[in-house]
This record gives C-alpha cells, sequence and structure tokens, in this order.
C-alpha cells in the first residue's frame, strides 16, 4: 500500500537529517551546515555536506544527493519500506498497515523484535553486576576496552536459568514468545522453563539493518559447548546471516575490504583495527546464501573502480583443517561465480587468526596476509597439487582429473573457459612443455567442453630468473624464520641482483641477529620485520618490494614457501633453491676461468680453473650424499 505523503513527511521533519547522518560519520559544523568526509566513496577532504533547514544531504566529490531516507537506503542496503520502518522507529512512528491480517503481523514481528532488544539489554547490564565479572574480565584479556564493549553490546548470561526469564515477564513479555525466539528452552523434567544462554559471554547478532535478531555466546566455565547460537526462529536464519553484516556496505564505499573471518572475537578485532568490512558466518561453514549476501553489497559492475578488487576475502588457518574449509568453500562458489562475483582466499599462518595475529603483531602483519589473498583459480590450483609426488604419468593424470572436476563446477561458462584456458598453461609450465602449438579442429583439450581450445594464456614471469630464486628465497625465509640459522649464512653473502632486495635481507639478517638467543614465530619475526621496514629511510620502496616478493608471482613458482606450508617442506624447497643457485654461480665462474686461461694460459689461471672445478666436484658428491 502506498504511503500518505504527510507520513513521509513526518518523519522527515521528526529526524533532521544530520542526525541520522550522525549516526554514521562524524559530522563537524560549517556555518548553518555540517560536513564530513564522504561515506559513500574514499577522500581524505571533506566533501560530503548536511543541510537541516532544506531537508538533504550533498556531496560535491561523488555526486551522491538526497534526503534522510535515501540516506539511510544507500549507507544501509535497504529497500524503501526496510528504510522507512527502520526510521519509523527512530522517530516514534508507527508505519500505517492496509488491513487487519498485515497489522497483526507487523504488531506480531515488532513486539518480537522489543523482545530480542529488551534481553540484549538484560545480557549488558548483567556484564556489570558481581556475577558478570567474570564476563567482562573475559573481554578486557581478550584486549577490549570499555568503549568496545559498549559499541558491540557485548554481555553476560547469568548461571542462574530463571533470572531472564524473570526480567523479561515483568515488563510484560510471555514465556511463549521467548520460546519462540530461542531465549528459554522447555524442560525435560519439569512443566517450567530455562534459560538457553547460561554462564556466557554474549554477542548480540544484528540484521543487515543493524536491529539485534540472535545472539552468539561463548561458555566460560563448566560443561558444554564451546560456542553456541540462537537456533532459527522467525526473525534469523543462521545459513542466511553473517555477524557484522550491517557495517560492510560502509567498507564496500570506503574501498575497504569485505574480510570472512571464523569467530565473533575476530570481526570485532578487526573492526577495531579499522577493518570495518569484517564478518562471520554463525557457527557453520560458509554458505551459498551468505556469499550471495555478501556480494550485494558491492557496487554494480559499471559503478565499480578498476584499479581496486572488490571481491570478499575469506581468511582461513593455515593447518589442514583450514585447507579443508577452504576445499568446501571453493566447491560453494565455483557453482555461483561470475566475472562480477567471485571471492579470494587468504590462509593465516599456523596457530593464528586475525584476532590472535593483530594483538601480537600488529595491522601490518595482517595487512600482508590479506595482500597474499589468492584468487580462487590458484586456489584450485593448490587444493590440486596438494600432496601429490607426479612422479607417474598416473600420477599426472589423477591431477588432471581434479582439477577437471573442480573446474567443471564453474557455472558460468564464458568464466569456465577462461579457468580452462589457464590451467591449460599451468599444466604445460609444470610438465615442462616447450612447444605451445594451436590444436586441430579434430583434436579436444582436456579440461574442453564443446569447442577446441586455441592456445594458452601466457603467464608473465620476472624478467630475470635470478630475481625468480632470489623471491623465492627471501619469501621462505619471512614466512619460515625458524630456517634462519640453517641458511642465514647463505642469505648474508648472496648478492642480490635488486637494491630493495639486499637491503630487505639486512633487515632479516639483523633481526635474527638481535633476537637470536629468543627464537622467534612467523608472526614475532614479521612483527619485527614490518616495523623495521615502516622505520626505514626508504620504507616505502622497501614495502612495495616486500609486497611483490610476498605475492603470488612467486608463490606460483614455489609453493613450499607460503605461510601454511611445514617447516620441512619449506626446508627441502630452500635447499633445492640454494642447490640450484650454487650450481648455477659455479658454472658461471668456471666459464669466466675457462675464458681467462684461454686468453692467458698461465699456470696461475691453470691452477684457479681446477680449483673451481674440484670445488665443483666435491660440492655435487656432498650433496648427492
Amino acid at each position: 500500500m502506498p504511503l500518505p505523503p504527510s507520513f513521509l513527511e513526518d518523519i522527515r521533519n521528526r529526524l533532521p537529517v544530520s542526525e541520522v547522518v550522525g549516526k554514521a560519520v562524524r559530522l563537524t559544523r560549517a556555518g548553518r551546515e555540517f560536513k564530513a568526509c564522504c561515506p559513500f566513496h574514499n577522500e581524505k577532504t571533506p566533501s560530503f555536506y548536511v543541510n537541516d533547514d532544506k531537508q538533504f544531504y550533498h556531496c560535491f566529490g561523488c555526486g551522491a544527493h538526497g534526503d534522510v531516507i535515501g540516506f539511510v537506503m544507500k549507507q544501509g542496503g535497504l529497500t524503501f519500506p526496510e528504510a522507512i520502518e527502520s526510521l519509523a522507529a527512530q522517530a516514534g512512528l508507527s508505519v500505517p498497515q492496509s488491513d487487519p491480517k498485515e497489522r497483526e503481523v507487523y504488531d506480531r514481528q515488532k513486539s518480537w523484535s522489543q523482545l530480542i532488544e529488551r534481553a540484549a539489554r538484560f545480557f549488558q547490564q548483567q556484564l556489570r553486576t558481581g556475577p558478570g565479572r567474570a564476563g567482562l574480565d573475559y573481554f578486557h584479556n581478550r584486549g577490549l576496552d570499555d568503549d568496545a564493549i559498549e559499541r558491540f553490546r557485548l554481555g553476560y548470561a547469568p548461571q542462574d536459568a530463571q533470572a531472564l526469564i524473570v526480567a523479561l515477564k515483568r515488563e510484560g513479555f510471555s514465556e511463549a514468545d521467548m520460546l519462540e525466539l530461542g531465549l528459554i528452552k522447555k524442560s525435560e523434567n519439569s512443566e517450567g522453563y530455562y534459560s538457553f544462554f547460561r554462564n556466557r559471554v554474549i554477542f548480540p547478532v544484528g540484521d543487515r539493518r543493524g536491529n539485534i535478531v540472535a545472539f552468539g555466546a561463548r561458555l566460560l566455565a563448566g560443561e558444554g559447548p564451546k560456542y553456541i547460537n540462537s537456533p532459527d526462529h522467525p526473525l534469523f536464519h543462521k545459513g542466511k546471516l553473517l555477524f557484522g553484516l550491517s557495517r560492510a556496505r560502509a567498507a564496500v564505499q570506503q574501498k575497504q575490504p569485505l574480510i570472512v573471518a571464523e569467530g565473533y572475537m575476530d570481526v570485532i578485532a578487526l573492526a577495531e583495527a579499522g577493518y570495518i568490512g569484517a564478518v562471520a558466518p554463525l557457527g557453520t561453514a560458509m554458505t551459498e546464501d551468505q556469499m550471495l549476501a555478501l556480494w550485494k553489497l558491492l557496487p554494480k559492475p559499471e559503478d565499480r573502480q578498476p584499479d581496486y578488487d572488490y571481491s570478499p576475502i575469506l581468511c582461513f588457518d593455515g593447518d589442514n583443517a583450514g585447507q579443508k574449509a577452504a576445499g568446501r568453500a571453493l566447491e560453494r562458489a565455483l557453482p555461483l561465480i561470475s566475472a562480477a562475483q567471485t571471492l579470494r582466499i587468504a590462509f593465516m599462518p599456523l596457530g593464528e587468526d586475525p584476532d590472535s595475529l593483530l594483538r601480537r603483531s600488529g595491522k601490518l602483519a595482517l595487512q600482508n596476509i590479506l595482500d597474499q589473498a589468492r584468487p580462487l583459480i590458484d586456489v584450485i590450483w593448490h587444493q590440486a597439487l596438494e600432496g601429490r609426488r607426479l612422479q607417474t604419468p598416473e600420477d599426472k593424470a589423477m591431477l588432471k582429473t581434479v582439477l577437471r572436476q573442480y573446474i567443471g563446477m564453474v557455472g558460468d561458462e564464458s568464466l569456465r573457459r577462461l579457468y580452462e584456458k589457464d590451467i591449460q598453461d599451468r599444466l604445460s609450465h609444470l610438465f615442462g612443455y616447450k612447444n605451445y602449438q594451436k590444436q586441430g579442429a579434430g583434436q579436444t583439450s582436456a579440461f574442453t567442453r564443446n569447442k577446441p581450445e586455441t592456445g594458452f594464456i601466457a603467464r608473465r614471469l620476472p624478467p630475470k630468473p635470478n630475481e625468480r630464486w632470489e623471491r623465492i628465497i627471501l619469501a621462505t625465509l619471512i614466512n619460515h624464520p625458524d630456517l634462519m640459522e640453517e641458511f642465514g649464512e647463505d642469505l648474508a653473502r648472496h648478492p642480490f641482483s635488486r637494491s630493495d632486495y639486499r637491503d630487505i635481507s639486512a633487515h632479516m639478517d639483523r633481526i635474527f641477529a638481535e633476537f637470536n638467543h629468543e627464537p622467534l614465530d612467523a608472526a614475532q619475526f614479521y612483527g619485527h620485520f614490518s616495523q623495521a621496514i615502516k622505520s626505514a629511510p626508504d620504507a616505502e620502496r622497501l614495502q612495495v618490494g616486500l609486497s611483490e616478493l610476498l605475492s603470488e608471482t612467486t608463490y606460483i613458482h614455489a609453493e613450499f614457501a607460503r605461510p601454511e606450508q611445514g617447516s620441512e617442506t619449506a626446508r627441502n624447497g630452500l635447499r633445492e633453491t640454494w642447490s640450484h643457485i650454487h650450481a648455477k654461480q659455479t658454472d658461471s665462474d668456471i666459464e669466466a676461468a675457462r675464458l681467462r686461461f684461454n686468453a692467458d694460459p698461465s699456470e696461475e689461471n691453470e691452477q684457479r680453473l681446477f680449483a673451481i672445478v674440484n670445488a665443483q666436484q666435491t660440492w655435487q658428491k656432498a650433496d648427492d650424499e
């Protein structure tokens, strides 16, 4: 039913634009107006103005313009009815309904929303009581201050199974509605009820408008599941919602990444560090509906800036469980992806999650992980290669079979064809094929469903072979600093071909020497290392070099260098790399000595030539043993 114009005007009159906008951005007075940095595009100088007298906002940078209703729709990603409902609640108005049945449904949903909201306030209040002190201490020990606790409306559910029920009944709410919303459960031994959440810290879960609709809870002591969530109910469907979703749209508008973490504390820690696009599934693996909900936050393809990657980043642990979780996410995503909606996947260092990495090593360490997020084609390749020896034709055929299965899941036909071409090129590079010839009309690619392929997409390699090996060495030692003791001397002696690589190597060597008495894990080492680079006079040049060597252009040639690989795998790969470099250098030295001897066959030059050849033979024999 169309809403009466008088009702819409009443909303505009009761809610000044500055009051609503001020909840989303920090406004400062500028004469009779207010100004701020625009929430709809990334800027450093304010060009966004709010005028309460004229009841509109306007950005002189991107052209965004509208009234209070338009702002709530654009900023929150809401439909018109959703925006009206949200604003009416703020203004203390009731939205007109078309018939008694719609009014009944609306009133019931409003009553449920009030019940959930009151329960959230109860949990918040309990955090400041004597029994709730354990919950408050838990949040403080996890690095949250009181402002953050208040901002995320964190709370505590007391051990007393009747406390919540008594408090809510006192305010007129029924046990039937509490049961409907999963706040209480029926006792199996009596006719009574008990609270579903007990002796747990509480994480309120909001819908995409920010209204609380459910709760996540962590056990503080005693027996029971570590984490539980509200069951599905009329206002909440676990597989369709993400924790932190209401803030995520603002992140996209500000060109901040959408980051999918695994836990509530990860999301809070990321948001506190400035990553307001952090979200998490609610105790389950990422679902197709949750992926679609994220993609809906993205701008239309024609509105996207070409220099920015909008695809959400899924963060997983670097252990076997994380690899399996990535595989499950990959299988769910591939049927849905297209040119306009895809994902990237980042793997955390072993034993770390975003919360712990931020607390131990800081934002720069986490940003490095996000910068290394892999596109899905790289994840397919890595998942298929994992653990394969590729020593027999059967091994190679099985690799192709697994790759074919993955690519067959891609639902978008044009994208699937590009994936096929990319994988063909990688296989050719992996198996050492040297002559890439176009296939004839009667030939069919192993990955082609319909038409034969006619070539390969060329991959860009570093311009100099030596540079590629140097990237591999530096990346491996940064991600696996426990190998510095074994390979640090080789690192210090190597004449790196690029000045930034030489400087990065020198910083690594100094940190290793400084903390030699105190072995550092990967996160600790990178924390000290990134701080050293940040403090260097030419920090920007070194940071560019660091980002380059810790990118896919390195890892595509050396899977063992990745941070999630085990130390033994990294050690074996690094040994082979150094052996290759030593062999190349020795061959070069022998050739130079031979040229000198041919030009001047003196006894000194002859002895130098034989010494180098003997050293090579001794080294090769030791290496073979």
